[in-house]
């Protein structure tokens, strides 16, 4: 089937990657690849999932019912090759509300710390420091040109500190690196012996290139008494406005502890909207999109990539396993993330995320999700003022 992935999407104002693109950018024609959310629509399964709710004109209180998990189920089995049991499924109102509902119920005293590995999506540590809990930082080690978990640092963290919750990102957001089982079992076991649960963040998950999958921790059984796994439709399908996720947790007691603290974080059902894009787009018809946007996307990161090499031989590029964005170390060619944001975004016209953000200045992130024709543009535009500068 054919789709489109050539159509830039119409940004409103209030739309947030909108928002923080620079005015320059916008009027020199170029789309920002700030954000991790695609430029081009969404599934057609989604959107005429969208009209026939908009025709029925019924948005009530929604619960979750057998339809919803079969497809849930039916998603994991046959994008992410995992078994998952029905009774595991807790709909939330997002991964970070429900990172903060496990830290409200994990993190119950005021040192009770929470522990990030930067690295590493700033929302993780965010949710922490609006609980007023501690946050932990472990970060991660660069060695043969990939990331690697530091775990005698780790260790030394969880011996030496109360950390009680682990965030785990896989995919790795911003580095664009799967997570191989053989780490996620030395996770779990760490976390055994100290007792902290792990919460993972696997919404990129469907995301993976190069033939490759990514393991996911409810396939450890090391893990199985001490995790939550957090996925949805948000970066498959762009839908990251659609406050929704579903936490998979195999444990009942932990479970029910969890689906507790959740209600009484004020959830009370599910949007109406995301029970039928949940429904439409785990299928058959949403898995083949995917699948074709992921082949742009892969398409796109090697053109980064080659275009980096050649004007940017000095500068690391990161991604490329899953989640569609590129992580690339400008550190070689500016004196300072000031000098570098400012020839990107005002004398290239090319939008990034600076790395600072992440807990790494002078490096950016790249979302790579646009049509193909976009990011050759900014390519281009990005090769005319490095020359012109140099």
């Amino acid at each position: 089937m054919d789709f489109d992935f050539d159509t830039v999407v119409r940004r409103r104002p209030a739309n947030l990657k909108r928002m923080f693109t620079p005015r320059a950018v916008i009027d020199h024609g170029n789309v920002s690849f700030d954000g991790a959310e695609p430029d081009y629509p969404t599934a057609p399964v989604i959107r005429d999932a969208v009209k026939a709710l908009a025709d029925n004109g019924l948005y009530g209180f929604t619960l979750m019912d057998q339809a919803y998990q079969d497809a849930v189920m039916w998603w994991m089995a046959h994008s992410r090759g995992v078994a998952v049991e029905p009774d595991w499924i807790v709909p939330t109102l997002g991964t970070i509300h429900a990172l903060a509902s496990a830290i409200r119920l994990l993190c119950p005293r005021e040192e009770d710390a929470l522990l990030v590995m930067p690295p590493v999506y700033n929302r993780f540590a965010q949710a922490a420091d609006r609980l007023n809990r501690p946050v932990v930082q472990c970060p991660l080690i660069r060695e043969k040109g990939r990331y690697a978990v530091d775990f005698d640092g780790l260790e030394k963290a969880l011996r030496e500190r109360p950390v009680r919750l682990m965030v785990v990102c896989n995919p790795h957001n911003p580095i664009g690196q799967i997570w191989p089982k053989e780490t996620l079992i030395r996770l779990a076991q760490l976390a055994g012996q100290y007792g902290a649960v792990i919460f993972s963040d696997e919404i990129f998950a469907d995301n993976c290139y190069g033939g490759r999958r990514c393991p996911s921790f409810l396939e450890i059984p090391q893990a199985r008494e001490r995790v939550l796994v957090s996925a949805s439709l948000g970066k498959a399908f762009g839908l990251t406005g659609l406050n929704h996720a579903h936490v998979m947790i195999p444990d009942a007691a932990l479970r029910a502890a969890f689906a507790d603290r959740r209600t009484r974080d004020h959830y009370g059902s599910m949007d109406p909207l995301a029970y039928e894009c949940v429904l439409a787009g785990y299928s058959q018809e949403g898995l083949d999109w995917v699948r074709a946007s992921n082949a742009v996307c892969e398409g796109n990161i090697r053109k980064v990539k080659e275009a980096f090499a050649a004007l940017f031989p000095q500068s690391a590029v990161y991604g490329g396993e899953g989640a569609y964005v590129v992580w690339i170390d400008m550190n070689p060619y500016f004196e300072s993330e000031e000098a570098l944001i400012d020839f990107l975004y005002n004398k290239a016209f090319f939008h990034v995320d600076a790395g600072s953000a992440y807990g790494a200045p002078g490096f950016i992130r790249m979302c790579v999700a646009s049509p193909a024709r976009c990011v050759e543009q900014a390519l281009k535009d990005l090769e005319k003022a490095w020359k012109e500068k140099q």
